[in-house]
């Protein structure tokens, strides 16, 4: 009577099932899966001096064992080698270092005379990072010449595999990424170290943790079998352009004084420069505050235009000294009898200013000076900033705050806002990284078109026929310069102004006059 018993074999690391035919207690063939190891081989199994031909089993698992360790040792037994070898080697380099495993199901021994017939294989993968992909196949059968051989197909790999695919397992990466303003990976060193360290520290782990992925791919087709998806990753663009900071920190390391330039993209509020050279120490140009000299006169001209104390053609005197209040001013070395207002503004003339300043409400400076975004506060993502001070103010006070000294303060970071506000017409929202919007915490509306439009003209004015006359050959700029005491005989030096749309502003730190200001400012915007 013929007797069935079941043997678990091991097949590339796992255990495979294989029926054993035995007649009166006596073994036939062996399960021991290095019984066959070369394609048609007989594997010796004695009993009472006899041998039998190979199995479909012992076929199957041969192939099973090396189809991925060694690919070119299992083809041959395929009734394809040629076609085998290839498509084996593929999915074992797209598999990377995953370990293949194989179980061949229980299976009755064919018919004698059977030439075909089918296995069942349990398949698990490995993958690099312990995870598994399980799936069955079928292995079919095909007896020639009395051989039994593996009739090749794709889908001995995977179920779904067709000709010229393979298996691939890879990372699915997180696509985050701190950005520069070209789409490439922000270079730290193509901005200052102390911004980029206050940037990617706002960012934190932009890039997230890569995922993966196990599926089959065919030329550029990937079909996903299982995976997981990346987590976190953001893209952010950090709003710096490269060449404007090229130029401005080029501009500011030719001077021997500490000095700054920010520069902003008036349509956007985006950040496009911020440039320091080593001589500025303790500070920078976002925070550091000092008097911003006759560059406030952009925020007395608005508040006296919407007082309506003056409009720009008003004729006002523009004494060489004047004694306002109980304050005595001067102007550099120059006086008029009566001046347009326009023309007042050009040459810069701090008597008339000091009188207009005296006419105005004590929080006219204040309030107009916000709604140009100096006072005004934001909470920035990558930066911590402080655009600076213009306190409410009456008598002498009020005379030496409208042309910038007394007690306001501005950093060249507010002085930037101060220029984005006329050429842009809104109220600024300055930002450094994209998709990070800045937070209003105490701002105020943009200025009236009627205050604007007079203010663009006067400011072009003040470098076509004004103190920036040096700089007539720049097309389309505009701007105000500004001297403003330090304290000590000392004088810093601006200039803030536009050019298109981009806004700036240009401070160097016990400059004396303005005219390094100006150097700068040709310097950067020609760089």
């Amino acid at each position: 009577m013929e007797q069935r018993t079941r043997r678990w074999i091991l097949i590339g690391g796992a255990l495979a099932t294989a029926t054993l035919v035995g007649v009166g207690g006596a073994l036939l063939w062996s399960g021991d899966p290095t019984a066959a190891d070369a394609p048609g081989g007989r594997p010796q199994t004695t009993t009472s001096q006899t041998t039998t031909p190979q199995t479909p089993s012992q076929v199957a698992q041969s192939f099973l064992t090396r189809a991925f360790s060694g690919p070119a040792s299992a083809a041959p037994f395929t009734d394809a080698p040629d076609a085998a070898v290839p498509a084996l080697e593929a999915t074992k380099a797209g598999m990377s270092t995953s370990v293949h495993q194989a179980r061949l199901a229980a299976a009755e021994p064919p018919a004698a005379d059977a030439t075909t017939t089918e296995l069942t294989a349990a398949v698990t993968w490995t993958m690099p990072n312990s995870s598994r992909l399980e799936y069955d196949v079928k292995v079919p059968m095909t007896r020639a010449g009395g051989t039994w051989k593996v009739h090749w197909s794709p889908a001995l790999i995977h179920p779904q595999l067709t000709e010229g695919a393979s298996l691939v397992f890879r990372k699915a990466l997180a696509d985050g990424a701190l950005l520069g303003r070209d789409g490439k990976p922000l270079v730290q060193s193509a901005i200052p170290d102390g911004l980029y360290r206050s940037i990617t520290g706002s960012a934190g782990d932009v890039q997230g943790t890569d995922g993966w992925e196990v599926g089959i791919s065919s030329g550029a087709t990937f079909t996903a079998l299982d995976g997981k998806k990346p987590e976190g990753g953001q893209k952010i663009t950090v709003t710096i352009d490269p060449a404007r900071q090229a130029a401005a920190q080029a501009a500011v390391d030719a001077l021997p004084k500490g000095a700054a330039i920010v520069a902003i993209e008036a349509s956007t509020s985006e950040i496009l420069a911020v440039a320091q050279n080593k001589a500025l120490s303790g500070t920078n140009p976002f925070v550091g505050r000092y008097a911003p000299g006759s560059t406030l006169k952009i925020v007395t001209a608005a508040a006296a235009l919407n007082a309506g104390l003056v409009g720009a053609n008003t004729a006002l005197p523009c004494p060489a000294t004047d004694t306002v209040g109980t304050r005595t001013i001067s102007n550099a070395g120059f006086g008029h009898d009566s001046l347009p207002f326009h023309t007042a503004f050009a040459l810069s003339c701090n008597t008339t200013f000091g009188e207009l300043g005296l006419k105005l409400g004590p929080n006219a400076l204040p309030d107009m000076a916000k709604r140009f975004g100096l006072g005004a506060d934001w909470t920035i993502s990558g930066a911590d900033t402080n655009t600076g001070k213009v306190p409410p103010a009456t008598g002498d006070q009020q005379v030496e705050n409208s042309f910038g000294q007394g007690n306001v303060v501005a950093s060249p970071f507010g002085m930037a806002l101060v220029a984005a506000t006329v050429v842009s017409g809104k109220q600024p929202t300055p930002t450094l990284m994209r998709g990070k919007p800045s937070t209003p915490n105490d701002v105020a509306a943009a200025p009236p078109a009627a205050v604007l439009q007079p203010l663009r003209a006067m400011m072009r004015e003040v470098v076509t026929g004004g103190t920036a006359k040096q700089l007539a050959a720049i097309p389309g700029l505009a701007g105000k310069t500004g001297t403003a005491e330090a304290g000590g005989g000392t004088e810093h030096g601006w200039f803030v102004g536009y050019q298109g749309t981009v806004a700036f502003a240009v401070f160097v730190e016990n400059a004396g006059s303005s005219q390094s200001a100006l150097t700068a400012t040709a310097a950067f915007l020609k760089g």
